[in-house]
């Protein structure tokens, strides 16, 4: 069985939350035992794992898939993590980042992450309160003055 994983990740790769950002996130009702909170000051990649399906040019439309790979290796250094994520895309030689592709299912960079684990009982996979993504990127963004990308995670 797989585990399914929510995670939420600030649009501006290089954001970190702060220990007060921290504290008053600790207090909403969604952030219970099964929710992770990660700061660090090496930006790192939050797939969707097996939800991956598709990388696209958000201006042409074309499936970057094949070329993608090789601009992830590019802008990542080992011990250092992704430290260029600036490109031109390989189709329409739009200048982007590797953050603002269009991800199917949505993926992203990060420096602070907030990953919300299920709990499972029996082969169940349970997330003990109902999960409105919305609130809670609204809670983030009323927190921390930044808008929050969704990733959904499969592992």
């Amino acid at each position: 069985m797989s585990d399914f994983w929510i995670c939420f990740i600030p649009e501006d790769p290089k954001y970190m939350l702060d220990t007060d950002g921290i504290k008053i996130i600790k207090e909403f009702p969604w952030c219970q035992d099964n929710v992770a909170i990660v700061v660090s000051d090496i930006i790192q990649f939050a797939d969707a794992g097996a939800n991956f399906e598709s990388v696209i040019c958000p201006v042409c439309k074309c499936d970057l898939h094949g070329w993608w790979g090789g601009a992830m290796d590019g802008a990542y250094s080992s011990g250092a993590g992704f430290i260029n994520l600036d490109i031109a895309t390989p189709c329409c030689h739009n200048n982007t980042t590797l953050n603002g592709l269009d991800y199917n299912f949505p993926q992203g960079f990060y420096s602070s992450i907030i990953e919300m684990r299920p709990d499972c009982h029996a082969d169940v996979v349970q997330i003990p309160q109902e999960l409105h993504k919305d609130v809670i990127c609204q809670d983030l963004f009323q927190t921390t003055n930044q808008k929050w990308r969704v990733i959904y995670k499969r592992v």
